[in-house]
């Protein structure tokens, strides 16, 4: 069965399944789910003898090794859960895998833990489908983001202002690992000094730099072709102790979402197709007609030639990313 993530808790609280194929992005949720399973099988103090996790090393999955820990008894569990990661499956292993998929013993629980899965093995994951639950873990939407946000504080009598609500899923990039932790650092300062409201003074104190956002301002810059303000904002990135490899990362990757957003136009379908938050979505959609399609396609190929060439000795790396900006805010 497929289920998406809001249903999965339910269905491991209130079923029986003895497989699951947990993938996706957010690993948050899926560490969760795992630990439901556990809390729900294994015994209080059994952990490390009724669970195993095996790790293949990012080769194909040992069939052997897998039903040698699936037939073991739990020693005092209901039942043992064997759980597989950083795994791959080889012809041999994907031809076995159904087989052993639709005959897990009574005793046993087996969860397959990745961040992707290649469904071109269809065979292989209709088996899953058939046999266990599956599931893609993706990234919250923002709305449903900004409600864990806002409720994980009111929870502790605190408001957070809606841009510094919406800075935080912008500073981690949706990770609800990363959002979680910083929304428990802030909980704890705002305890120590005696807050009841989370403001962007207090977000940018207590929290990594947003990029992100720097990286959309330094593209409005570009798109109005104020080189100046673009390369202070560069400045002042770099003065903060970001690494110019990432920044310039960040730019190539932004120049791509700005094709791509170019060529699905409206906000709706750039966040349909691209994963986009509202915000993002709408700032790409308005950037990218700053921009003609040639001249986007010039530039981040430029950002790769700059890459090879800083890679090889042949250009210096602030010198090139500031000689692209230029090039960039040029009519």
């Amino acid at each position: 069965m497929i289920v998406q993530t809001d249903e999965l808790n339910k269905r491991i609280k209130l079923e029986e399944d003895s497989l699951f194929l947990l993938y996706g992005e957010e690993d948050y949720f899926i560490d969760m789910a795992v630990l439901s399973i556990l809390h729900k099988y294994i015994a209080p103090g059994f952990e490390k003898m009724d669970h195993v996790k095996l790790d293949f090393g990012g080769r194909s999955v040992v069939t052997d090794i897998l039903l040698e820990n699936l037939e073991l008894p739990a020693w005092a569990s209901s039942k043992r859960v064997v759980q597989a990661v950083n795994f791959d499956f080889d012809k041999a292993a994907a031809d076995k895998m159904p087989d052993i998929l639709a005959n897990i013993p009574q005793g046993a629980v087996l969860i397959f833990v990745t961040d992707k899965f290649d469904k071109r093995k269809k065979k292989l994951y209709d088996a899953f489908v058939k046999y266990g639950t599956v599931c893609e873990v993706k990234h919250l939407e923002e709305g449903k983001l900004q409600r864990f946000i806002s409720t994980s504080f009111s929870k502790r009598n605190i408001t957070i202002r809606p841009d510094a609500c919406e800075s935080l899923i912008s500073r981690y990039d949706s990770s609800m690992r990363m959002i979680d932790n910083a929304v428990k650092r802030i909980a704890l300062y705002c305890s120590a000094e005696n807050l009841t409201d989370v403001d962007m003074n207090v977000v940018d104190e207590l929290c990594e730099p947003d990029i992100q956002a720097d990286i959309f301002k330094i593209m409005d810059a570009i798109g109005t072709g104020d080189a100046a303000s673009a390369l202070l904002l560069l400045d002042n990135l770099l003065k903060q102790k970001q690494p110019l490899q990432y920044i310039r990362f960040m730019v190539a990757r932004h120049f791509r979402e700005l094709i791509c957003a170019k060529e699905l136009r409206n906000k709706q379908d750039i966040m349909k197709k691209m994963g986009k938050r509202d915000y993002p979505a709408r700032k790409l959609s308005e950037q990218s007609r700053n921009f003609s399609m040639e001249k986007l396609l010039r530039l981040y190929d430029m950002c790769y030639r700059n890459d090879y060439d800083i890679k090889h000795g042949r250009a210096d790396e602030r010198a090139s990313l500031e000689s692209l900006i230029v090039l960039a805010s040029g009519r």
